[in-house]
């Protein structure tokens, strides 16, 4: 059966469920793009269609302040149950393994169970499979962070120091702790503070200025406006280092982040996302090559830009006119592909039909105008001297 197949009466008994122990009252539980106030009965979902899912929580003061967002994807399997239990000491969600005994005991239990349980709302999954179809569990494997949870505050730790004092210029042992002369002798004080390496998402990186020896100053200013070296490094990188990685999975990861920015409340997860946006859009001597991924691509942002609240895209998005400046780039790219393919290749003319159906579509929900360069849009290029 597949995930298409279930509606809300077969979830009942073929969904997932997740538990929630000991659960502080008036916190914020959220499934995907569902959230709601714990209250005194709550202890889980039921009916989690199979699938990727993100499992978030926040708690709440005495005063009603919502703390940090921290949250899991699970990859739901049928009538699958997973446990968590919320620590209050350490204020963090812990795995609560159970049993097969006991778990088999809530299966056949269930009903009696069903008044503390939520029910996932069916009427959301379509939009919830929208914006994670490319994400796989092997993705998610090579992307969360080694402890599994997307937190959006940093978790940070002191670097270890020593203190060095020369020979010559013997000092007291507890002249570091009198009073700085200077603010700038305070903040050399301060502990020098990085990020708890199990805590950071493993997003890909490609590293930069990837040149031949020997290139000209055309070149190099050439492939910083055609981003395809990157992109097809990135590629080579990425399959080199694990067989059964596939290009689409740029779009997962590209999902991946804006879950984790929009729903998890993670600011780096922007970052990427707007870096492999801008990686996608300029790179035009790749989209002959992979022209289902560039046509997958158009459908991804199709579905993030028509979810992106108003506000977070007029403040974010569209500063220093980001999403126009490479959807310009991206749509000249294809539409210079598909002028140079004589052969009139099926896949090209697909992705220059959804380009011009996603122009339509930002035209009238944004007011883009993709027929003129937009402001600021001119690049300087280097040119060789005899």
């Amino acid at each position: 059966m597949s995930h298409k197949d279930y509606d809300a009466n077969k979830l009942f008994e073929a969904g997932g469920i997740f538990l929630f122990f000991d659960v502080p009252q008036n916190s914020e539980f959220g499934i995907d793009y569902n959230c709601w106030k714990t209250g005194e009965n709550f202890k889980g979902v039921k009916m989690i269609p199979p699938g990727i899912h993100f499992i978030y929580f926040s708690v709440s003061d005495k005063y009603g302040n919502i703390g940090i967002r921290s949250g899991f994807f699970h990859d739901f399997k049928v009538k699958q149950v997973i446990a968590k239990k919320w620590n209050q000491q350490s204020e963090t969600m812990e795995d609560y393994i159970m049993s097969e005994d006991q778990i088999q005991n809530f299966q056949q239990r269930k009903q009696e169970f069903d008044k503390f349980l939520g029910a996932y709302p069916y009427d959301e999954y379509k939009r919830w499979m929208s914006l994670t179809n490319c994400i796989t569990s092997d993705l998610l494997n090579i992307l969360e962070p080694e402890n599994k949870i997307i937190s959006s505050g940093s978790c940070l730790v002191g670097k270890k120091f020593t203190i060095t004092r020369s020979p010559e210029k013997k000092k007291d042992k507890v002249e570091i702790f009198k009073v700085p002369s200077d603010l700038k002798e305070a903040e050399q004080r301060l502990p020098k503070m990085q990020h708890e390496k199990y805590t950071n998402i493993r997003f890909s990186k490609i590293q930069e200025d990837i040149f031949p020896q020997e290139v000209s100053p055309v070149e190099i200013t050439a492939q910083h406006i055609d981003l395809s070296h990157k992109l097809e490094h990135f590629i080579a990188d990425q399959s080199g280092k694990n067989k059964n990685w596939i290009p689409m999975n740029i779009l997962g990861e590209l999902q991946f982040a804006f879950i984790c920015f929009l729903i998890g409340h993670v600011y780096d997860a922007l970052e990427q996302w707007k870096f492999l946006v801008n990686l996608l859009c300029n790179s035009e001597n790749l989209v002959k090559k992979y022209p289902e991924l560039f046509s997958q691509f158009v459908q991804v942002l199709f579905f993030e830009l028509k979810e992106m609240p108003e506000d977070f895209f007029t403040d974010i998005i569209t500063s220093n006119n980001f999403l126009t400046v490479n959807l310009h780039n991206f749509f000249d790219n294809v539409k210079s592909v598909a002028d140079e393919s004589i052969d009139g290749n099926e896949q090209i003319t697909r992705l220059s039909g959804k380009c011009a159906n996603f122009k339509k579509y930002l035209k009238e929900k944004f007011g883009f105008d993709f027929e003129e360069e937009p402001d600021e849009y001119a690049p300087v290029v280097c040119q060789d001297v005899d």
